[in-house]
């Protein structure tokens, strides 16, 4: 009984020990300040956006949380303002995967604003906890069970749209703000789904209705999507970064996921990143003041790493923001304005 009680002690520190110095990825290494910085966050409310205006509040920053609820953004406004006793908190409605929804939010922000200094694309959908826990593989193939043919207002499948058009047209939108300052970032957070799976871009099937697929695999789409969005801004514009992370996930088998979670999440705690701990990497990206000439890069715990080969294809990515351009009617806003 003895030899086993120290088993079972040895084996929980060195769980503590992996999760500690390794699972949990690295630590912001910066600690600028962003006094008077106009950050906007899409899907701020909860998850790794709202500890990053948790974080960039304390450091002095006006942050405008971009998100769908306003009850849920009032909330997360109210916890923001107490952690970091800073009151410049605002709050703007968009729901990225509505194209116009997009429209009008950019619209108040383009006569509210003065600038952005810092735009975090962070906004998303897909199932909610199954992917924080389960390896790849396991993912995939619960992921059939999950096929899900749901597209926006607009037409579009679900998570192209959520995930990157929504994204691609907001950018488009703000790009005068941004230039206002004296050093914009755009950060848009992708995630390591990106390279899983052979994703690439379905050019004769874009909603992929023709390819049987799981959920899973329109996200990683979508995911890819980003990364390509961000190497043909990065042609575009200077100071803009991205990195690597998935956030919020969601379907119709939501309850079997959370039973999951809920029965696994003592032993998960010591492989999975909490909010904050995902949050570091944007953090970084946002506020390190080295990074003033950094753009069209890949981040992952505050390292450049390298993303999918396949995303650096820069007649593909040409290809792409003119598709993105025409399925968001992007020239028509200019033209109206």
């Amino acid at each position: 009984m003895f030899t086993f009680v120290i088993g079972f002690v040895l084996i929980l520190i060195f769980l503590y020990a992996s999760k500690k110095f390794y699972w949990s990825g690295t630590h912001c290494p910066s600690q600028d300040r962003m006094d008077d910085k106009i950050v906007v966050i899409t899907g701020s409310n909860t998850g790794i956006g709202k500890h990053t205006a948790i974080e960039l509040a304390k450091r002095g920053a006006r942050i405008i949380l971009a998100c769908r609820s306003r009850q849920r953004a009032e909330e997360a406004r109210q916890e923001i303002i107490s952690k970091s006793n800073n009151n410049r908190i605002d709050i703007e409605i968009i729901d990225t995967s509505s194209l116009q929804s997009v429209r009008e939010c950019a619209t108040r922000l383009r006569k509210s604003l003065p600038r952005i200094d810092v735009l975090i694309n962070n906004a998303g959908t897909f199932l909610k906890s199954l992917l924080r826990f389960l390896p790849a593989f396991i993912i995939e193939h619960l992921g059939m069970l999950t096929q899900s043919k749901e597209k926006s207002i607009d037409g579009y499948e679900i998570h192209l749209a959520t995930n990157h058009l929504g994204h691609f047209l907001f950018t488009n939108l703000l790009l005068d703000l941004l230039k206002k300052a004296p050093s914009a970032r755009v950060i848009n957070v992708s995630a390591l789904a990106h390279a899983l799976f052979n994703c690439h871009i379905h050019w004769d099937d874009i909603n992929l209705e023709k390819t049987p697929c799981s959920a899973f695999y329109a996200y990683s789409c979508s995911k890819f999507a980003n990364v390509m969005f961000t190497n043909e801004l990065a042609k575009r514009l200077k100071g803009i970064v991205h990195t690597e992370f998935g956030r919020y996930y969601g379907g119709r088998y939501q309850i079997i996921f959370e039973l999951f979670h809920q029965l696994l999440s003592p032993l998960l705690w010591f492989f999975l990143k909490s909010s904050e701990e995902g949050a570091q990497t944007t953090i970084y990206l946002a506020s390190d003041i080295h990074l003033d000439n950094v753009t069209g890069k890949y981040f992952s715990d505050c390292l450049e790493v390298q993303p999918s080969p396949l995303t650096l294809n820069e007649e593909d990515n040409q290809r792409f923001w003119l598709l993105s351009e025409q399925m968001t009617k992007l020239n028509d806003n200019f033209k109206g304005q």
